[in-house]
């Protein structure tokens, strides 16, 4: 009756421990729970998101949850990690431009101050329930923005508006000393015709006395 009672407790022992693996297996799968873009001009601040809904995770976080932020390039570089119950602790803060907020309402964003070429690229938050226990995690990739003619019209139009005032200022000033110097000419030929006149009449003056 002892020995049934010892297998009785083993085999529960067994489907217990049974019950919790496949409890925390299905807690701990480490999926991608969205994927974003971002795209910034370098020396600017930028902000990457990092939100889990409260009501999918609350329930499944512990005293030692905690949110991890790597960069994902040609090698995974370490940036920080944001403990639900503590202070953020940085590997690398980017000499103090990057800036992680303690944990509240499931919100893990960090900021990026002062964007280098150094710091574009792909980025991952993922959530922690325990150090192995994965709970799922989000990318966000940060590019460089692209120039656009659509989003920049303004800009085309200023600079086009410039330019156009630049050739009519040109054009102006090009007829007004086309002008001057034209009146300038007019006002020299002036005593040339009379000089013409006065040599002409002395001419015949002299033609006229020197006949016999």
């Amino acid at each position: 009756m002892k020995r049934f009672g010892r297998c009785f407790s083993a085999v529960w022992m067994l489907c217990g421990c049974f019950l919790v693996y496949v409890k925390g297996h299905k807690v701990c799968q480490q999926k991608l729970i969205s994927r974003v873009s971002f795209s910034t001009e370098l020396q600017s601040d930028v902000l990457l998101p990092c939100l889990f809904e409260a009501a999918l995770f609350r329930s499944n976080l512990t005293t030692k949850s905690s949110a991890v932020w790597t960069q994902i390039n040609t090698t995974v570089h370490s940036i920080v990690v944001i403990p639900v119950n503590d202070q953020p602790k940085f590997w690398n803060d980017r000499h103090g431009r990057i800036k992680a907020f303690s944990y509240k309402s499931a919100n893990f964003s960090i900021m990026i101050r002062d964007v280098q070429r150094s710091d574009l690229g792909l980025y991952r938050c993922e959530l922690f329930r325990e150090s192995n226990c994965s709970l799922g995690y989000r990318e966000i990739s940060l590019t460089l923005v692209e120039f656009s003619l659509l989003q920049n019209w303004q800009l085309i139009v200023a600079g086009g508006g410039g330019l156009l005032l630049l050739c009519l200022i040109t054009v102006c000033v090009y007829c007004a000393r086309m002008k001057r110097e034209s009146d300038h000419c007019a006002v020299r030929s002036g005593p040339t015709v009379d000089e013409m006149t006065y040599t002409t009449v002395v001419y015949k003056a002299l033609l006229f006395h020197g006949s016999p």
